[in-house]
């Protein structure tokens, strides 16, 4: 039976490492189901993941340590320090909460962003909102290397994509390098310069981990008809 709810496409536009885009993850999801559960809006959620690199001179891994690097980007121990602080508290106000946790190394992320669109091409939406969620824990919470073949096999078979061995296969392939690299070349046409940033069915532009309140707001003006999307 067809659904008279409108659809809502959310094209989120995310790296592997970038703290705000898990949380902006967990703020669109509650959201969303804040939407359906208490509000009843008449929408029809779908979302895909899109790949940006926060910082394209990332070493391939192992990396370097994480805190160094930040160190050196951001102006030394003392302010690191205080960003951490600060982004462990806006984790912890997650629904669920995240527990972000700073060691650990940080490399280049091209193939975590090849396995989440292997991931949709073989189980679609829901495949790639478990990987995504998955290589996001273990990066943040559990300071695995963003880009070790090991670990990205591991996620993979954990997130119900594929085996280990089949993971580590395509890890050493080209397999989609040239569409993630169309990915990146077009959030840059797009003039996106910060990720998270949600484009709502190819015409509302939202930039940052918004509140969930923002988000909600938005969902139920496009149910109303006050705001097309």
């Amino acid at each position: 039976m067809a659904s008279n709810n409108k659809r809502v496409d959310l094209e989120i536009t995310s790296d592997s490492i970038c703290p705000f885009c898990f949380i902006g993850k967990r703020r669109i999801e509650e959201a969303i189901r804040l939407a359906k559960e208490e509000e009843h809006l008449p929408l029809d959620f779908h979302i895909r993941f899109a790949p940006f690199l926060l910082d394209p001179t990332l070493p391939a891994s192992p990396g370097e340590n994480k805190r160094e690097r930040y160190r050196r980007r951001f102006g030394g121990a003392e302010r690191v320090q205080k960003m951490e602080e600060q982004m462990v508290q806006r984790g912890l106000e997650c629904n669920p909460p995240i527990k972000f946790s700073y060691g650990g190394v940080v490399s280049q992320t091209t193939d975590s962003h090849r396995l989440i669109e292997k991931a949709r091409e073989l189980k679609g939406e829901e495949g790639q909102l478990r990987l995504v969620e998955r290589l996001f824990k273990s990066y943040f919470e559990e300071e695995g290397d963003p880009g070790a073949h090991e670990l990205l096999a591991r996620d993979a078979e954990s997130a119900g994509i594929m085996s280990a061995s089949e993971a580590k296969e395509f890890l050493a392939s080209d397999e989609l390098k040239d569409v993630v690299a169309a990915g990146i070349q077009k959030a840059q046409m797009r003039g996106i310069s910060g990720v998270p940033f949600t484009i709502i069915n190819d015409k509302l532009a939202i930039s940052g981990a918004q509140e969930t309140e923002t988000f909600l707001e938005v969902f139920k003006k496009i149910a109303k008809g006050e705001l097309e999307a």
